[in-house]
């Protein structure tokens, strides 16, 4: 069976569409959706509707779709800081069938396609810890390649040689049993293997972090319990994304999140981490403690970073 895996959807409809577009064209057969599929870019309910709507999918929840769930346990009237402004925009525009939806979804799926076991999760340290996220993280990633950028191959070669040779990893994977494993969260496409087990990460469909903007996503041909991989990107009008994401509600809403995701499609690294850092330094400087954020503080640091930029 021939699957498309796709993850870190972040709300990107016309990456999904050009992504669904491609895979057709592959024949694939099901579709495995590995979380985070609304937050930041202005389409929630027309992306979870797409997703419904492809029949017999594999869905596991993101933690994005995590906090969704965190927020309708709180008190909307102490929502007023300026750091989760867009996280609030999602939750208040998102149909409410959409909230339930999400709220069924589960965290981890293992089935079996003929005697490969399979495993879909969001984040790989529900299946082994953070050692993979510390060193090959988005903000790790940027740190580490954005300034001398080759190639994305160039970061792929090196994921593949971390999971080969390095003793703290194949320890931290030693308890998993043989088999395929299928996790997002870092924006970073990837697969490796080790002995009898895969491991593959599609990437960011709707953000990547490793060096393209081209939207990725993987293939996954499991044939006679042979195990075919194809990395696959998509190449879209980034130009009308920008436009629309500048034009969208959610930018009117935080136009400082939404800011930073337009440099991130500039800069093909994602700088969240590095504004949040920036922030928290500026914060601590003229001693505000409020966390999250207050407005005050996260729109003027956000005035000090584009003046430093």
């Amino acid at each position: 069976m021939k699957y498309a895996i796709i993850s870190d959807i972040h709300g990107n409809l016309d990456a999904l569409q050009a992504v669904l577009k491609d895979s057709e064209n592959h024949n694939v057969d099901k579709y495995i959706f590995v979380g985070d599929y609304c937050s930041c870019f202005p389409y929630p309910n027309e992306i979870v509707e797409t997703i419904r709507n492809i029949h017999d999918s594999i869905i596991v929840k993101g933690n994005q779709e995590d906090y969704l769930a965190v927020f309708a346990k709180q008190d909307q009237g102490t929502w007023i800081d300026g750091q989760l402004q867009v996280l609030y925009w999602f939750y208040w525009n998102l149909a409410n069938k959409n909230h339930i939806y999400f709220s069924t979804l589960p965290k981890i799926i293992s089935f079996n396609d003929g005697e490969t076991n399979v495993t879909v999760t969001h984040k790989s340290s529900d299946l082994y810890g953070d050692i993979e996220y510390k060193e090959f993280g988005s903000g790790a990633v940027a740190k580490k390649y954005q300034n001398g950028f080759t190639s994305r191959d160039a970061i792929l070669q090196d994921i593949q040689e971390y999971v080969r040779t390095n003793e703290g990893y194949k320890a931290a994977i030693e308890p998993l049993t043989d088999g395929v494993y299928i996790f997002g969260h870092t924006h970073i496409q990837w697969h490796a293997q080790h002995k009898n087990k895969i491991f593959i990460n599609p990437g960011s469909c709707g953000i990547p972090a490793d060096g393209t903007w081209d939207a990725p996503y993987t293939l996954l041909n499991i044939d006679n319990n042979q195990i075919h991989i194809t990395e696959r990107r998509v190449q879209y009008d980034i130009g009308k994304l920008r436009t629309d994401l500048k034009n969208s509600d959610v930018y009117k809403a935080d136009p400082v999140w939404i800011g930073i995701a337009l440099e991130s499609i500039d800069a093909k690294f994602l700088r969240f981490n590095p504004f949040l850092r920036f922030v928290e330094s500026y914060a601590n400087e003229i001693n505000d403690h409020m966390r999250p954020f207050s407005v005050k503080t996260w729109t003027k640091a956000f005035e000090l970073w584009q003046a430093k930029a």
